[in-house]
């Protein structure tokens, strides 16, 4: 074996394990942006594949011998079919890319090279059955047919078709993006015009390798600057929310109208008005231990807290408000306060302005698709979500609720309503032994 074929299996075999590597760091970072790491993840792991056929296609190149035979066959065969899936994965990752800076669609530009990348497949498939692109002569060695340069030709339509998409959105692009991205496409397309030329060290492949190096490395840096952009915007929610918190959790006219209650109850109830201290008492332990937190707390700590609340307000206000409590997952974390923002916003907004007043605040848990899930049902009144778009001021602690569950465990808070009839307002934390 020469020296310059050993040389390019090395450089390709290093290359296959490098891509390997990237594909499983990327999957740890995968839980800020996931649709954006899965699209560079495909793309990798298709430069991966696509290298390592190649190096067996180089390693039994001329080769005797049955299996000879079969191996250059298949992988060659395979390092043409994974060139059109890397060009595919390519389009799909960098329009996934341009969507997140630009909320523009670019679905045409995608499905566009998934055509091409089929029609390349189905040639090279048909090539297998009647050879007129490419065969093999009696020592296993590979040979172009006059028809070779469809290959080339539908390689070459792909890579110009990522470089239009990138050219129509240069403008959304990062500064060392735009070097990076631009380097990672005009080397391919230099190098597949020089394989065209001259057929002998698989310049495209060693091309793609570098691509998938930068655009690794372009990735990095996006991620590392979102990481930095979430932690600063996190802490400043924090140190905003710290004050806030104080002011309107623990809010006075509660405390006053549950010590009124108490006061009544003396005299008339004894046991209720025992219960209504104890769980007053629970409720103010609960809000103040949290305040000085900056991080999400047990969802037993939280869930405590909402049941001595709830617990007072049904007492109080003489089991027109009831509520039920179903728990059937309870071993995570969430943001201090979340769930109570949510219950009392419920009783305030939904129950308390039904007429007459009466209703119910049904709260669960429970884990589903490798989330945990919690749910605040509520038969009051139900609004027009779209409200929480145009009068943050009305229902502010719903939306900094859903920005602290968003920036501290990311969560995510779908609210579904409809006036007279009620309100569901469910959250969704990702299990972190699954990430």
């Amino acid at each position: 074996m020469d020296f310059l074929r050993v040389v390019q299996m090395t450089i390709e075999g290093w290359g296959a394990f490098f891509c390997i590597i990237v594909a499983i760091v990327l999957w740890q970072t995968k839980d800020i942006n996931k649709k954006k790491a899965m699209g560079l993840i495909r793309f990798v792991l298709a430069d991966s594949l696509l290298l390592i056929s190649d190096v067996f296609a180089i390693g039994f190149r001329g080769r005797e011998g049955e299996a000879a035979f079969y191996i250059v066959r298949i992988s060659n065969f395979m390092v043409f079919i994974m060139g059109y899936l890397l060009i595919a994965a390519g389009v799909a990752y960098f329009g996934r890319v341009i969507e997140y800076r630009t909320h523009v669609s670019v679905k045409n530009w995608r499905n566009t090279e998934y055509v091409i990348a089929i029609v390349g497949i189905i040639s090279v498939t048909a090539n297998v059955i009647n050879p007129y692109l490419y065969d093999f002569d009696n020592h296993n060695r590979y040979f172009r047919l006059p028809y070779s340069g469809i290959i080339t030709f539908t390689y070459m339509i792909g890579v110009v078709l990522i470089m239009a998409l990138l050219l129509n959105f240069f403008k959304e692009l990062k500064i060392l993006e735009k070097y990076a991205l631009f380097i990672s496409l005009i080397f391919p397309m230099i190098t597949l015009f020089l394989q065209y030329m001259h057929y002998g060290i698989s310049l495209v492949n060693l091309a793609s390798c570098v691509s998938v190096i930068l655009t690794f490395v372009a990735y990095m840096m996006d991620y590392t600057n979102e990481i930095a952009d979430r932690e600063r915007e996190r802490e400043r929610w924090i140190s905003d929310e710290k004050i806030r918190l104080l002011h309107n959790q623990v809010k006075p006219h509660f405390i006053y109208n549950a010590m009124t209650s108490i006061y009544y109850s003396l005299e008339e109830d004894t046991e209720k008005a025992k219960t209504m201290i104890k769980n007053l008492s629970g409720y103010l332990r609960g809000s103040l231990d949290v305040l000085d937190v900056r991080e999400c707390i047990d969802f037993k700590k939280e869930l405590e807290t909402v049941r001595c609340y709830l617990s007072v307000e049904s007492i109080r206000f003489e089991n027109q408000i009831s509520y039920e409590i179903d728990i059937n997952d309870s071993d995570f974390k969430v943001p201090a306060f979340s769930v109570q923002t949510l219950v009392e916003n419920s009783l305030k907004h939904g129950l308390r302005k039904k007429n007459p007043l009466e209703g119910k605040i049904i709260l669960r848990s429970y884990k589903k698709d490798n989330m945990h899930t919690i749910q605040i049902e509520d038969d009051g009144v139900g609004f027009d979500v779209s409200i929480l778009e145009h009068q943050e001021g009305v229902h502010i602690g719903v939306v900094n609720t859903k920005k602290r569950l968003e920036l501290m465990c990311d969560g995510t808070l779908d609210i579904k309503s409809e006036v007279g009839k009620g309100t569901l307002i469910t959250i969704r934390i990702p299990q972190r032994g699954d990430l």
